[in-house]
């Protein structure tokens, strides 16, 4: 064999060799180097969640679960979907009623015949935090005050009623649109009973339930919330800090959108525009108005009629 011929045949058969070992080998060297990279590259950094004051400061709305880089599980602050609250739909906002004024939800329009026994922010100890609303009693303590009607602080549209979960008792809370455009919530708890329906709207100082016991949880008492959101916040658990939630002073949101002087007792608007069209005083059955009817053309006729 000539040593052409020898070079062709070793040529021949180096081919098979380099297919079927080396470039596998290259194949997966480059593979690992690749993976090796990526995994070694630091990730995209992302910042954290500064406030959950309300939904345009907090990463993601309340209700929904924040992702970051894709994932739900992430270490910073978050949250699981909560199916008990959430934000307003376009019909929902479009549906809030403006209220003229603030009144209190217990008592009269001013207060009287209550206290406050645990007002907004009081630390409490035995909770561990402040509390995030005020609790409303009756004059006469303990549960004396045990079915009281519980009013609508102003004019407002029913966005929760329900009993969300243990502790908390029946609980209602209406949006109300201030005068300045403001939309503010009032949220009551513990109730006994409910008297209003969802997307019910309320006028001011409407009957919307009792003074309960959160289940016979406490004393009778009513615990009464304000918060300034775009939607339903959650129903905390403890008392956490105040830079934690959107709750705000009840009693001086009352007092700053009370009216003066003897305006206090004017009537909600929405509640004369609701028996107008909704309850007219002088509506009459069928029987009842052929009666009328007849009553007229049989009465007596006066003279220069």
């Amino acid at each position: 064999m000539s040593l052409s011929e020898l070079s062709d045949k070793q040529t021949k058969s180096s081919i098979p060799f380099i297919f079927s070992r080396v470039v596998p080998a290259i194949a997966i060297g480059l593979f690992l180097l690749v993976g090796f990279t990526i995994f070694t590259l630091p990730s995209p950094s992302e910042p954290d969640l500064q406030s959950f004051t309300n939904w345009q400061e907090a990463d993601a709305p309340f209700g929904y679960p924040m992702v970051n880089n894709g994932q739900t599980d992430i270490t910073a602050p978050s949250q699981k979907f909560d199916p008990r609250f959430n934000f307003h739909s376009p019909w929902e906002r479009a549906s809030i009623p403006r209220t003229e004024q603030f009144e209190a939800a217990m008592g009269n329009e001013t207060w009287g015949y209550t206290y406050n026994a645990q007002p907004f922010n009081e630390l409490n100890s035995k909770r561990g935090g402040n509390h995030s609303g005020d609790d409303i009693n009756g004059i006469g303590g303990q549960n004396s005050d045990l079915a009281d009607p519980v009013f609508a602080t102003a004019n407002g549209l029913v966005v929760y009623v329900g009993n969300p979960s243990p502790g908390w008792g029946n609980c209602i809370i209406l949006a109300h649109r201030t005068p300045d455009g403001k939309i503010i919530q009032s949220m009551y708890a513990h109730l006994l009973s409910t008297h209003v329906a969802y997307m019910q709207q309320i006028p001011r100082g409407y009957v919307i339930g009792t003074v309960g016991q959160a289940d016979v949880g406490y004393l009778a008492h009513l615990h009464l919330e304000m918060r300034e959101s775009d939607g339903i916040s959650p129903f905390l658990s403890g008392y956490p800090s105040l830079s934690q939630h959107d709750r705000l002073n009840p009693t001086e949101v009352i007092q700053g959108y009370m009216a003066k002087g003897s305006n206090i007792y004017n009537p909600s608007i929405l509640d004369i525009a609701q028996v107008t069209r909704l309850r007219p005083e002088l509506e009459m059955d069928v029987d009842s108005a052929k009666s009328y009817m007849e009553y007229m053309r049989n009465a007596p006729k006066q003279d220069g009629e």
